[in-house]
């Protein structure tokens, strides 16, 4: 069986075993956002995992040449719902009574902070959408680039037949945002008394980004060993930048929210938030590797 199959389906055992067992009535009630966060992680890795999973049987079944076998599209498909998405987001922002909606229904769930405020309001109340400014644009160009920048990996990968390489710059990403995570529970304002970006993103401690990313590179790089051609060095570069670019991604995503004084894009991924909420640490990791792959390849 190859690699990248056997990583998906080891992958979805993994997070169905750790669903299954936060769905357990006791754990499920003392971590409720935990297990939120489970389910969501379940639900988005299983499409994506399918999507691949037909995409890869469809071409391998293909002659040695390739052919755009039409199930291949399955992931391009995938991609462009998430910028269809994403792009919703973006526009519900810009709009003053959907943005309004949405703080409303945070606010319904209990997540929508009393201390933002928005800074993007517009002086005239009578109209209908913010003014847009450098940030509002620099953020919809990145998405943008984002989403043409997983639709040409995938067409690149499929091409020179290193499929495992799409999913090592996926997963990359995410091990980036669990290591985060957790060394920032663990060792956060230990070491240093002031956050990442107090003013941007408060809950982002120096410790995290930085232990966090260290970790999740190692991780990432082995992960690469496995799925990719290139040698260990290769992997543990790579494996770095998109550890380091996934911050810079949270941060230009989380200064996007609040200057639109929202704590979440949406609330379609419980326990995550929108869409945007999922794939901020993407937002520029994958299109300079993308261009990286597409000129050295």
């Amino acid at each position: 069986m190859a690699a990248d199959i056997l990583f998906v389906i080891a992958l979805m055992m993994v997070v169905s075993l750790v669903w299954g067992a936060l769905a357990i009535p006791y754990l499920r009630k003392r971590l409720p956002k935990i297990y939120l966060i489970a389910r969501s992680w379940w639900l988005m890795l299983a499409t994506l995992c399918t999507c691949y999973v037909i995409a890869k049987i469809a071409n391998d079944n293909q002659s040695a040449n390739y052919q755009a076998h039409p199930y291949q599209w399955l992931i391009v498909l995938f991609f462009i719902l998430i910028g269809l998405r994403g792009g919703y987001e973006i526009k519900r922002l810009w709009c003053l009574r959907s943005r309004e909606t949405l703080i409303q229904k945070l606010r319904a769930r209990g997540l929508q902070p009393d201390s933002l405020r928005c800074s993007n309001a517009s002086l005239d109340a009578t109209q209908n959408y913010t003014r847009l400014n450098f940030l509002d644009l620099l953020f919809s160009i990145v998405f943008a680039s984002l989403i043409i920048s997983l639709i040409a990996l995938q067409q690149l990968t499929w091409q020179r037949e290193q499929y495992g390489v799409l999913l090592f710059v996926l997963f990359a990403s995410q091990f980036n945002d669990i290591a985060q995570y957790l060394c920032g529970r663990l060792l956060g304002r230990k070491l240093f008394q002031r956050g990442l970006a107090p003013t941007i993103s408060p809950n982002k401690s120096i410790e995290g980004a930085v232990f966090g990313s260290f970790f999740a590179a190692i991780l990432a790089a082995l992960l690469g060993l496995w799925l990719t051609p290139f040698n260990g060095w290769v992997c543990l570069l790579a494996a770095y930048g998109l550890a380091v670019s996934g911050i810079f991604g949270d941060l230009l995503e989380s200064a996007f929210k609040r200057q639109h004084g929202v704590k979440d894009t949406g609330t379609m991924l419980a326990g995550h938030g929108g869409v945007l909420d999922r794939i901020d640490s993407l937002l520029i990791g994958v299109p300079l590797f993308t261009l990286f792959y597409w000129l050295l390849g």
